[in-house]
Formats: C-alpha cells, structure tokens, sequence
C-alpha cells in the first residue's frame, strides 16, 4: 500500500468502518511509515476530544422508537390552508420537541458512564485488534527486557519498565505503541501458556483507578502505580491476570 491510499481510508480505519482484510494492509503499511502514523495519531486525537465533549452517545431503543413515532405524519391532508398551516405547525413543534429530548436523554446518559468503562472498552477495541494482526500486533518481538524498554525511546514521552516474569511463568513476548485515552501509550505483551496479555501503560500522575472489570468475555484489572496508569487485558482468567497486575505493581 501506499502513502496516498493509506490516506484515502485513514478516516474510516479510525472510525473502524474498515473490513479485516483491508485494515490488516494498513496496519502493516502504518508500521513502517512514520508519515502516516503521525497522521493516524492526529486523527484519532481529534476524535478522542469530540468523544470527551460528551456530544456523542447512541440512543435507547425506546426514545428512538418514540421519536419517529412522533415524526410519522398522517397521509391525510385537508383543503383548509389554515388546517394545513396549524398541522404542519404542530408536527414542526413536537419534531423540535423530541430532538430536544433526545439529545438530553443522550448527553444525560453518556455523563452517567464512567470514566472507567470508557477506557476499558477502548483497551479492549485495541486488544482485539491486535490479536487479528500478525505476530499479535507486537512491533518488538523479544523476550529481553533490555531490547524491548529503549525500543521505546523516542516513540512516547516516558521510560516504560518492561520486566520479564518468566520464573513466574509470565514471560515478556515483547512491546508496540497504541493510541488510548487521547495520547500514545506503551503496550506490554505478555504470554500465560496460549493465552496473550497485553499491558497498556501510560502517565498518570493524579490517577488513583484501580479495580477489574468484563469487556465483551476478556477481563480488564487497571491500577495506578509511580505517577503511571496500567490497563491490562486479556482471555486470562481473572485470577491469572491479577498475579501478573500484582508482579507488576510491585
């Protein structure tokens, strides 16, 4: 692929309008040009702040059912023009009135998601991902822990730590860059037996989130450790993955 077709369907590929097919040639095109990625990561910062304004939320089956009830006009039509005029008047009224209501409803509802879920869901999106791509979406493949942390010299504004449990039966399978609550993070992968985990981890420095969680059958454990926010996910049972969330906050 090049450049200039990486660039037609970049808005659709941050959109995930793309089929698996054509987003598995854009990934591979992505990883070798610095070009286009900087352009995906801008992409995606832009939609990251639309998102956060809370404008965007999909609406209850129920209100959406109400309002093109609403919004159904009878075929009947009168010869009266004053008629005409009150009806059409009053259907542009309660129209107006259910848009209002709509979008109250849709911005009251996405204030009431936490903050926790949203990122959880992101983390997830990214996960699955990954595992569709080849060599699991790693962009380093190594088990040293010294090969794997200076790959990420100059690709993120901070130092991750990537230890290797291997004697714990958690070993490094290597690292890649994500994109996850508007900024460019590390992605720690490791391996429990056929099962793979990969470990977001990013700045945080007031971040006090700790907990798990289900997304879609994975199970997500985030926790907050030196100024830094981990979200690990994975197929793992929950019990696993919290060994490896404890080893690596410790």
């Amino acid at each position: 692929m090049q450049c200039q077709e990486s660039r037609k369907i970049l808005d659709a590929y941050v959109d995930n309008e793309l089929d698996l097919m054509q987003s598995v040639v854009l990934e591979e095109h992505l990883a070798g040009c610095a070009d286009c990625t900087q352009n995906l990561e801008g992409q995606r910062a832009l939609k990251g702040a639309i998102q956060n304004a809370n404008l965007r939320q999909t609406a209850p089956p129920e209100l959406v059912k109400g309002v093109r009830k609403a919004l159904r006009l009878s075929g009947e039509r009168s010869a009266s023009a004053k008629w005409l005029w009150f009806k059409n008047t009053a259907w542009g009224f309660a129209a107006a009135t259910a848009i209002f209501v709509l979008v109250a409803a849709v911005i009251g509802f996405w204030f009431h998601v936490p903050e926790e879920q949203k990122i959880a869901k992101a983390a997830t999106d990214d996960y699955i991902r990954s595992m569709m791509m080849e060599n699991r979406g790693i962009d380093v493949v190594s088990s040293d822990s010294h090969t794997v942390k200076p790959w990420f010299n100059g690709r993120v504004s901070f130092s991750p730590e990537a230890p290797s449990f291997d004697n714990k039966g958690f070993p490094l399978a290597g690292g890649r860059l994500d994109f996850l609550e508007n900024q460019t993070v590390a992605t720690l992968v490791y391996k429990r037996n056929q099962h793979v985990i990969n470990v977001f981890l990013y700045p945080s420095p007031e971040s006090t989130r700790q907990g798990e969680r289900q997304e879609r059958g994975y199970n997500v454990a985030y926790w907050a450790k030196d100024g830094m926010q981990y979200w690990a996910v994975s197929d793992l049972n929950l019990s696993e993955l919290q060994q490896l969330a404890h080893l690596l906050g410790e």
